[in-house]
Formats: C-alpha cells, structure tokens, sequence
C-alpha cells in the first residue's frame, strides 16, 4: 500500500466526523427532497418562471411607461414592414408561386436539358466530328432551337430569376418567416396592446405576484434549499438505495434477521458448528451482549463441547476451550451488488481473528471485507474458483489505528468490479474473481491460538446495505 493512500488513512480515521457529516448530508437530503415535493416549492417555482419570463419583464417596462415605437416590438414590426416593401422581396413572393417558375423546374428536371448539356459539352470539347457525330450535331441544334429551351436559359439570366435565388436560401428570407411568424401570433398582438396600456405596474397583480416572490425567496428554508441545489451535493446520496439495516436498538437480537451460526450448520444440523482451525465453538447467542444502539460478539475462555468440521470425517464432537459468536443473514438477507459497509469497532484484536465476511451457498465466492489477523493487523480478501481451484487475493491495510476505535468498513460490489474501503477512503480495487452470485452477511470473532487472558470481541453500532438506483 502506497504512502499517500497511508497518509489518506490516517486523515480519515476521526470516524466520529464522518459519520457526523455523513448524517448531515442524509438529513439534507431527506429535508432537501421533502421541500421538493412541497406545495410552497410549487408556488415559488411558478412564480419565478413567470416574474423571470420576457413577458413580466415586458409587461413591467409597458406598464412603468415604455411606448410601443420604443419597444423591440416595434423594431420587429417595422423591420418586417420594411421587408415587404422591398422590391426585392416583391420580386421573389411574384415568383414563388408563378408559372414561370414552375416551367423553369419542371424544364430544370426533363430529359431534354440534361441531354443538351451532355451535347453542348461534348461541342465544347470539341469531341463531335461533323460526318462521325452528325446525328449528334442535329440533335444539339434541334434542342437549342426548342422555344422550351430558349425561354429556360432566357428567364435562367434574368434579373428577378437571380433575385429569387439569393433570397431563396437568405438569412433574410429566414429572418422574414421569423418576424411573419411571430407577427402574426396571438402572443405579440395582446403584448402590443399592453404596450399601449397606460395603467400603473404597481396596480397589476404581476406586481402582487412579484412581491411574493420575493417574500418567499428571501425565508430561511429557501435560502437553504436553492443553496443546497445549487451546490448539489447529493449525488453519491442519490446513487444508492437502502436495501437492509441493523441498526442493534431493540436491545436483542432479532432473529428474524440473524441466526447465531453457520448458514449451513443451521439448515443441516440445526446446531453449531466450528471449522477445524478454529479453539472455540460458537454458541446461540450467549457470547452477544447488547447495549445501547451496539451488538457485540464476546469471545471468552469457556469450556464448552461442540462440533468441529474435518473435511475426512465429517461434524467431530470435541471439547473446547473457548467460545465465541458468529451471527449471519443467510435465511433473510442475499444480494448480488451494491453496497455492504458497517461501523465497527474492535477490542483486542491481537488475541482473535475478528471479520465481517460475505460468503454465498458454497464456501466460494468468498469475501472478507474486514478481518484482523496476526497479532491485529487488517487483512482483507477475496476468494473465488472452485474448490479444485480455488483463487486468492488477500492484502494488509496499513495506517489504520484500531485502538481509535470505530471504523466504518464498506466493499462496492458492481459487475466487473469489486472496491474496499475504510472511512470513505478506497483501499483496493479488484476487476478479477469478481463474484456473480447474491451473498450474505457474516460477523464473527475466532480464536485461532491460544491465550491465557481471553478478553476480545467485535462491537457493531450498525449494518447497512443497498443497491444503486436505476438511472
């Protein structure tokens, strides 16, 4: 791990600050997306559309004393008047629908132009000889002598022909079509008749409308919510949708959510069970305590029988010497991608093996999105492939003081991607072993050597889970 992504750790470990401003963003937002749907935020933004639109402003400056030779209005109208008093323009509107311009076209597509300028090209070039091309040369003189032809060519160089095609395809043009259009339209009508109109702004009820634009801009609430759009700092909030939460207030488990062992211990055996690894057994929720808003899972010295997996000889009773707690989601709670994160906080992690895991039906795909190992150092992985196969990606994560106490540990898990991080800050991004199949949730203490003094466990305030939403 490189020293700045360290350093980054390190700046990042008041997990109390984070969540504050985690928490206050979420209020935000919530308050944000409520004033949204508010009818006061339904009233402000139809009065603004109207009190910010040309035709308020407008209608102030006609009402406040603005002439219509003095508006813009005015200019259009007279511009558009002074358009069609052109000659030019006469000359064009003569043409546009005209007989003569529909011969010309009609002569512009006939077989016998296009022949004429293949024949006169060819004369031209000097490529028609008079005993090799006469059948040609007769023919060039019969289509030049055609009236159709003569009368082409002719209205083709007059003068209004050329007027016609620079205005046909003008700014100009486009700019008359816009004023016509515009002139006519029933909206420029009742604005010239209030630019005529001699009344007092302050007695329309635009400026009543106005006034309580203003009024309401100006409170509290808005100031704050056009602040917070206008920042919009709501995307990463926006993105995710909550799926499951724990949040550990109802001062139990509830075990409509948990069961304290191993999925598969439970639906085979209905009983507990340890892997062969492990010094402790996991009991029904005696190593839980709960207090406050937190769950936590004891590992303590105690003996106790239970069973131990061999992969050679199946469930092995055996006595043990230590117990321990696991608790998991596997009959209410799977998901493929999204988000899985949880505020943690560990006690002695030197003495025990701490994680929070995710696993689905078979031991792979299997990810630790935090465990501690080796005298409590934060090592995390991902496994995957198959059991004759199996595949590996584990790395240590440096800069992290767990004796701070509560961390929030979270994997973003999209289709191609899987990405831990640590108080907001990314840790390791994997693109390889990238699980396809829903998970559940698992968090569990291990003893994996002995101690003479056992006294560790893992403290949750809360779980949470989403997917993202649909763009």
């Amino acid at each position: 791990m490189g020293f700045f992504l360290t350093l980054k750790l390190r700046k990042a470990s008041n997990t109390v600050a984070i969540e504050k401003k985690r928490d206050e963003l979420r209020s935000d937002f919530e308050e944000f997306e409520e004033f949204s749907r508010s009818e006061e935020l339904k009233r402000f933004s139809q009065l603004e559309l109207f009190v910010l639109s040309d035709d308020f402003r407008n209608n102030k400056k006609m009402i406040e004393g603005k002439s219509f030779k003095r508006s813009e209005l005015y200019q259009s109208e007279k511009l558009f008047k002074k358009y069609q008093r052109s000659r030019r323009f006469k000359t064009y509107f003569r043409l546009k629908d005209s007989s003569e311009l529909s011969t010309y076209e009609l002569v512009e597509a006939s077989d016998d132009l296009t022949r004429f300028k293949e024949l006169d090209h060819l004369k031209k070039s000097a490529k028609l000889h008079k005993k090799k091309n006469a059948e040609e040369i007769a023919e060039y003189k019969t289509l030049k002598s055609s009236s159709r032809l003569r009368e082409y060519f002719k209205f083709q160089r007059s003068k209004a022909f050329k007027i016609y095609k620079e205005l046909d395809t003008s700014a100009e043009l486009k700019s008359y079509y816009k004023l016509e259009e515009r002139i006519s339209s029933q909206e420029f009508k009742d604005e010239k008749a209030f630019l005529l109109d001699k009344k007092r702004f302050e007695k329309t009820d635009d400026f009543k409308k106005h006034q309580e634009y203003v009024k309401l801009k100006s409170s509290g609430q808005f100031v704050k919510y056009f602040k917070l759009k206008n920042k919009n700092p709501f995307a990463e909030v926006k993105l995710w949708k909550l799926t499951f939460s724990e949040e550990f207030d109802s001062g139990s488990l509830n075990i409509n959510k948990w069961i304290t062992r191993y999925f598969w211990g439970d639906k085979l055996l209905d009983r507990s069970y340890s892997l062969e690894t492990d010094l402790h057994t996991y009991t029904d929720g005696d190593n839980l305590i709960f207090s406050g808003s937190s769950a936590s899972l004891i590992a303590k010295t105690e003996k106790k029988e239970g069973l131990i997996w061999n992969p050679k000889l199946g469930f092995v009773p055996k006595k043990f010497d230590y117990t321990s707690a696991i608790i998991n989601t596997g009959n209410s709670f799977r998901q493929k991608y999204g988000r899985f994160e949880a505020k943690i906080k560990v006690n002695n992690p030197s003495q025990v093996q701490n994680a929070f895991w995710m696993v689905a039906d078979k031991s792979l795909p299997h990810i630790d999105i935090f465990k501690t190992f080796n005298g409590g150092k934060i090592m995390n992985a991902n496994f995957w492939g198959s059991e004759t196969d199996p595949q590996r990606n584990e790395f240590t994560v440096k800069g992290i003081d767990l004796s701070k106490g509560y961390f929030i540990y979270t994997l973003d898990w999209s289709a191609g991607e899987l990405v831990w991080k640590i108080n907001d800050v990314p840790v390791k991004r994997q693109t390889t072993g990238v699980p396809q199949d829903a998970m559940y949730l698992n968090f569990s203490v291990a003893v994996k050597k002995p101690m003479g003094n056992l006294q560790a466990g893992m403290e949750i305030d809360w779980i949470r889970c989403y997917q993202k939403n649909r763009q």
